[in-house]
């Protein structure tokens, strides 16, 4: 099994030591975000909004827990956030009340509240307001990472447990600051720090206060936040469905790949258009084919039915036949003592057969099993390679439909189960053209493959994990 909060926790440690964005030059530097965030402190101070602070120590390089990039800069906590900052409003208007049992545990950043009057949230409460990063200070919901970004308040303020602390700084990032605090890191230093009864221990404040902040460009911060979120949402895909199909890692890998072909692993986006559009070039561009005489026209398949669709799509997808799309073709014949020493492969049946000194193709294509027990099999050759009678070339629109999109399509299709059981078991394409293909937008097709080539390495440590166990 996949220890996600590992991978979670890992993802979190990389983020905030600039592991995992790019340092961009026109991001500027912490040094002069550090400096505006200092003069906006001392203007609050100066108005008499917030208290001025005992001094923070020095930090000494014996403390820098990992390096961070040149134009980051290593803070103390409390010297660029407010702490538990006041909220000021009417006591009659409403407001959010959060106690501890509505605020999530985890990785997850949701939370619920109750309505109250102002006057009644805020009393003898912790207050906060829209954009607050809050915290459990308290055991065991501390070391539970019960923490959350106020979000949506009514008229944007809120009041709850008093055993949360409160962070606010309008130049550094909610989302950055969020997972700061939730940071394996943070948690580590705050439960070596617990002071009070057993029952009721708590962070202690000068902990809090003076924890080490890798302070990136607030540029850098919202791609770190960005990449932590996009990061997360494959775990979560993972989390679901080790939570449904946690026996078995290869029943993993098809979940991904059924969810990604029927478009339940990406997000649909307006701006990339329809297939219905895609599918209309591809018509087009080979209607111009067959008027030039470069393309031979073929009967034309059968309309598709309601009765057929398998599964269903979204909106913007487009179901169509097979041999709409591509077109297979076998390769020449070529025995194991015709082969002459070299180093291109072969392609038969089921992948590579042998070496040649000759090619064939001289790119990388799509081969598809055509006899044989693992005919319907399907496999991508480099760019150089040689593909016998055992095997189809397959063609397609490349400037229209994604090459790996394809081949995860293609798989997922069983293209041999039609063979008639018979001895030689064959593939045809009067026997594979008439199958329904689920077309997404190209731009879509490609966010797809994107998702499914960084999900699929996890299912490997899965298998890994579990041979191990």
């Amino acid at each position: 099994m996949i220890d996600t909060e590992a991978l979670r926790k890992k993802v979190l440690d990389l983020a905030i030591q600039g592991k995992l964005t790019e340092q961009l030059p026109s991001d500027g530097n912490a040094e002069e975000l550090y400096a505006k965030i200092q003069e906006e402190k001392a203007r609050l101070i100066k108005e008499g909004k917030i208290k001025k602070e005992k001094p923070l120590p020095a930090i000494t390089e014996k403390e820098i827990p990992f390096e961070i990039p040149m134009n980051w800069k290593w803070v103390r906590l409390a010297s660029i956030y407010e702490i538990n900052p006041k909220v000021e409003a009417d006591n009659t208007i409403e407001a959010a009340f959060i106690p501890m049992e509505k605020i999530s545990q985890g990785f997850i950043r949701d939370f619920s509240y109750d309505i109250q009057d102002w006057g009644t949230a805020s009393k003898n409460h912790t207050k906060f307001q829209n954009d607050d990063v809050a915290f459990a200070k308290i055991t065991p919901c501390f070391e539970n990472r019960k923490s959350f970004i106020a979000k949506n308040l009514p008229n944007g303020i809120g009041g709850g447990t008093t055993e949360l602390i409160i962070l606010r700084q309008k130049h550094v990032l909610p989302e950055y600051t969020y997972y700061i605090v939730i940071s394996q890191r943070f948690i580590d230093a705050g439960y070596s720090s617990y002071k009070g009864d057993v029952g009721q221990q708590r962070v202690k404040s000068d902990t809090i206060n003076q924890f080490l902040v890798p302070l990136p460009p607030l540029s850098e911060q919202k791609r770190i936040a960005d990449k932590i979120d996009a990061i997360f949402s494959q775990i979560d895909i993972i989390d679901d469905l080790q939570s449904k199909y946690i026996k078995d890692s290869a029943v993993l890998k098809n979940k991904i790949l059924d969810a990604a072909i029927q478009g339940k692993l990406v997000e649909q986006r307006a701006e990339e258009g329809t297939a219905e559009e895609l599918y209309r070039q591809i018509q087009s561009e080979k209607n111009e084919l067959i008027k030039e005489g470069r393309f031979k026209k073929e009967k034309p398949l059968a309309e598709i039915t309601e009765k057929e669709i398998p599964f269903d799509i979204p909106e913007s997808w487009k179901w169509v036949r097979l041999g709409e799309l591509i077109k297979i073709n076998s390769g020449m014949g070529l025995t194991s003592n015709k082969m002459k020493k070299g180093d291109i492969p072969v392609y038969g049946g089921n992948g590579v057969v042998g070496y040649h000194n000759e090619a064939l193709v001289n790119e990388e294509t799509i081969v598809i099993g055509r006899v044989g027990f693992y005919c319907g099999s399907v496999h991508v050759t480099p760019s150089k390679a040689w593909i016998t009678d055992n095997a189809f070339i397959t063609k397609y629109p490349k400037e229209y439909i994604d090459r790996d999109f394809l081949v995860y399509v293609l798989k997922s299709m069983d293209l041999g189960q039609k063979n008639n059981g018979s001895a030689q078991p064959v593939v045809s394409g009067k026997k594979i053209y008439p199958m329904l293909f689920p077309l997404p937008p190209l731009a879509e097709q490609r966010r797809i493959v994107a998702k499914i080539e960084e999900l699929l390495p996890l299912c490997e440590r899965l298998a890994e994990c579990r041979e191990k166990a």
